[in-house]
């Protein structure tokens, strides 16, 4: 379950992403740098190997009949890291910077045509929040679906893929708000954390939310070999 949740592109692929039997051809992970943690390499040649597809053959594990077990704390110890040491290696930086500065962006775009429409317009506070937030939300998928994830938009170019981005992209903006009021009062409310320092945090989170969200959901990166 741990494996799933920290690196379902991985543990989704295997039955048994825990097995010691396993055969593997060398050009898929030649000249590939491996270094697992524990005995449970299997996961790491997944994880930094060229493999493109799976086939499993089942067998049966008996009972034990003699001798104990090997596993103690030190390799639950040892799996969480592996796990955790995989998911920062694989982690696309590169994606996550370009959607952060365009998350920047974003806010400026909101401040500014908030201020426009309450001062120069004088609209009142609620449809000015609404509309600059939602103007905001336009300008972040515009320059994410060509720069952040432009690779991948060049590949889906029809108007009802990207109008099905845009909505999922909303979405998640709007579950990434409703968990942005929940973090700061959390933190503020129960926690007693300073409201600045609860704010920030409530940020980081959510920006990590709406990339990881809109990374496996909008803009699917499907870069396994066939």
């Amino acid at each position: 379950m741990l494996g799933l949740l920290i690196l379902p592109g991985i543990f989704g692929r295997l039955s048994d992403p825990m097995s010691g039997y396993f055969l593997v051809r060398r050009s898929a992970i030649a000249n590939r740098p491996l270094s697992p943690v524990g005995y449970k390499i299997l996961i790491e040649v997944m994880a930094r190997g060229r493999i493109s597809w799976v086939w499993e053959v089942g067998y049966v594990f008996r009972e034990r009949q003699l001798g104990d077990s090997k596993v103690t704390w030190k390799q639950y110890l040892e799996y969480l890291q592996h796990l955790l040491r995989l998911r920062l290696d694989l982690w696309p930086v590169g994606r996550f910077w370009r959607f952060a500065v365009v998350g920047l962006s974003g806010v400026l775009v909101d401040l500014g045509v908030f201020y426009g429409l309450r001062e120069g317009l004088g609209l009142g506070l609620t449809r000015s929040a609404l509309l600059s937030a939602e103007v905001a939300i336009f300008n972040n998928f515009f320059w994410n679906d060509r720069w952040t994830f432009g690779d991948i938009s060049q590949r889906q170019r029809q108007w009802r893929q990207q109008l099905k981005r845009f909505v999922k992209f909303n979405l998640i903006c709007a579950g990434g708000l409703i968990l942005h009021v929940l973090i700061v009062n959390l933190l503020f409310n129960l926690l007693g954390i300073n409201a600045y320092l609860a704010k920030l945090i409530a940020i980081v989170a959510v920006t990590l939310w709406n990339f990881w969200f809109n990374l496996k959901l909008s803009w699917r990166v499907t870069d396994v070999g066939k």
